[in-house]
C-alpha cells in the first residue's frame, strides 16, 4: 500500500483540485484504501514522530525569533494530521499564525495554490513571504513559481533569515 500511496503522490505532485474532496478521489482511485491511509499510515506516522522524532534544535529559536520581530509564520505540509504530527514533535500550536495541509488548498506541490492560500491567511504578498523547506522540486518551486523567496534547508543547518 506505501508503494501505491508514493506513486500516486508523485502522479499527482503539482496538479491543482478545485477541492480537497476531488484531490482525494483522484488519490484514492489509484488503488489506496482511504482506511489504511487515514487510520493506519497517518496515525503510525504520527506515532512514529512522537517515539522517535524531536523538532530540529534551532526551530524554536528561530520561529520564536521572528515571532518577537513581528514576522508571521505559516505551516505548510503536503500530508494531513499536521497538528497531530506538530504535537507528536513538541511544536507548540501558538507558535503558528497558519498551519494547512496542501490537499486542502488544492493540490500538492509544487501546486501554487497552497502557498498563495498561506499568503492570504497571513495577510501578506507572496512577494513578501520566505517560504523555509527541506525540497527543492516541491517547496522550493511551489514557493518561487507563487512568488515567494525560498530558503532551502538540510538536516543540520538552520535558515538564514
Amino acid at each position: 500500500m506505501l508503494a501505491r500511496e508514493r506513486k500516486a503522490r508523485n502522479k499527482l505532485r503539482g496538479k491543482e483540485f478545485p477541492t480537497e474532496e476531488a484531490f482525494y478521489e483522484e488519490f484514492f482511485s489509484e488503488g489506496i484504501s482511504r482506511d489504511w491511509y487515514f487510520n493506519t499510515y497517518m496515525l503510525d506516522t504520527v506515532m512514529l514522530l512522537n517515539r522517535f522524532f524531536k523538532m530540529r534544535h534551532w526551530v524554536r529559536k528561530t520561529i520564536l525569533d521572528l515571532k518577537k520581530r513581528g514576522i508571521k509564520v505559516a505551516i505548510l505540509s503536503d500530508y494531513g494530521f499536521v497538528w497531530q504530527k506538530l504535537d507528536a514533535i513538541g511544536f507548540d500550536p501558538s507558535w503558528a499564525d497558519f498551519v494547512l495541509d496542501s490537499p486542502k488548498a488544492g493540490g500538492l506541490k509544487p501546486c501554487t495554490a497552497p502557498f498563495k492560500l498561506a499568503s492570504e491567511a497571513l495577510g501578506v504578498e507572496p512577494s513578501e513571504c520566505v517560504f523555509v523547506g527541506d525540497r527543492q522540486d516541491t517547496d522550493g518551486e511551489g514557493a518561487v513559481a507563487a512568488g515567494m523567496q525560498f530558503q532551502l534547508v538540510s538536516s543540520n543547518n538552520a535558515p538564514n533569515l
